[in-house]
């Protein structure tokens, strides 16, 4: 048994009822194992001892002063921690070894898979096309036709969610021609690098998009220290990119894609330097505005969500308390945004220190700059309630045009 037992920093507990109880969910973002884990609310103070630097007597000790009295056997303890091991939830070598064989598997395939089929979107082909089809016959034609479409901003959270503002944007595709689509999406778990580039082509229900791997490669070599993650395992379980490739393939069949996924703002943030001033960013940047040059007609996509607010993301308090707060920054980063000013988005995260947690800001400030000179247009915003947790996530849709 391990001496410090230590839950993984990566994976998030959530608050949840079941049948009325108050239970915590174990949320993975790698999906390990083959069983979900829920435990009674009640095991949140021996849970929040799980941090290697208690040991098992420690946790035996306060455990029974929370009991009054009762001692808690250490057998009790230890099966407890047996099955959190199992499940790969502590950080182990129970754990340290399935990650690297994931690791090492994930890096001999030539695709990358769609994890999600089945769970986020259906996997039958002709079902998702009906579900696509279906979902954009329930809302009113568009208002206007655009003659050029440059980028396309959507959301990345679930799909069965917010179906209706990702069709929204990704209609006025239809019937359109790219001889390339960069999708810039978030990676929702540390990545040692800017951003995470992947050579592999994506598998979708559709079938197989293939990925640019000469604007892959030119990115690789003309990035500075620091810029790109030195591996692309962040890509294997990623639904931010994942659930675009699905509209991507159903309106623009034959595409190809750059998958580039960003890593969090918070680097700049605790350095207080805008990405704007950072060389490493400046020079991605120029870099991918050398090789769209290349490759005729370009659209970019960004897979963000905004804020998430409430109990599930570690407010302390409903979301309902402080989300009207929440959709009023928003909507000063979506002007921000559609002025095609990534600037102020950042300024705008180190006034609030990030308050309200949107996630998508280094996306949106590389779109923002990417996007400079052209017209944004807010299509959709809307606010995704989940009474469960107490908590919400806000959305949105939107076009550039010239």
């Amino acid at each position: 048994m391990i001496e410090k037992p230590a839950l993984r920093t990566d994976i998030q507990m959530v608050m949840t009822l079941v049948e009325g109880r108050r239970m915590i969910v174990f949320q993975d973002p790698h999906d390990l194992g083959n069983q979900r884990i829920a435990v009674d609310a009640g095991a949140l103070p021996l849970l929040q001892m799980l941090d290697g630097r208690h040991e098992i007597r420690d946790i035996q000790r306060e455990l029974t002063n929370r009991s009054g009295g009762r001692t808690v056997p250490l057998s009790d303890i230890e099966e407890f921690l047996g099955s959190l091991d199992r499940a790969f939830l502590l950080n182990s070598e129970t754990f340290r070894r399935e990650m690297d064989s994931l690791f090492m598997a994930f890096s001999r395939q030539e695709r990358r898979l769609c994890v999600h089929a089945g769970k986020s979107y259906d996997s039958d082909p002709e079902r998702l096309a009906r579900f696509i089809e279906e979902s954009a016959s329930e809302l009113p034609p568009p208002e206007f036709h655009l003659p050029e479409i440059h980028a396309v901003v959507a959301p990345h959270i679930d799909i069965r969610v917010a179906r209706h503002t990702y069709v929204n944007a990704y209609r006025h595709l239809k019937g359109r021609q790219y001889d390339l689509a960069v999708i810039l999406g978030i990676n929702h778990n540390h990545q040692d690098g800017l951003f995470c580039v992947s050579p592999k082509n994506f598998m979708t229900p559709f079938g197989e998009i293939r990925t640019d791997r000469g604007f892959v490669e030119a990115l690789g070599k003309s990035a500075r220290p620091g810029t790109l993650a030195t591996h692309d395992f962040g890509h294997k379980t990623e639904h931010s990119i994942e659930f675009q490739t699905i509209f991507l393939h159903h309106y623009l069949k034959g595409t190809p894609i750059v998958p580039i996924l960003c890593g969090g703002i918070h680097e700049h943030l605790l350095a207080r330097q805008n990405p704007l001033e950072d060389s490493r960013f400046l020079v991605f940047v120029e870099a991918i505005r050398a090789e769209v040059k290349k490759r005729g007609k370009v659209l970019f996509v960004a897979g963000v969500d905004f804020s998430h607010v409430g109990l599930k993301f570690g407010d302390g308090v409903p979301a309902e308390s402080i989300l009207e707060l929440a959709q009023a920054n928003d909507r000063l980063i979506l002007d921000s945004l559609i002025a095609g000013n990534g600037r102020a988005i950042f300024e705008n995260a180190a006034g609030t220190g990030d308050r309200y947690k949107v996630c998508g800001l280094p996306a949106l400030v590389l779109l923002a700059e990417l996007m400079t000179g052209k017209r944004g247009i807010l299509l959709d915003y809307e606010t995704y309630r989940e009474s469960a947790t107490s908590s919400a996530v806000t959305y949105a849709s939107a076009v550039f045009t010239d």
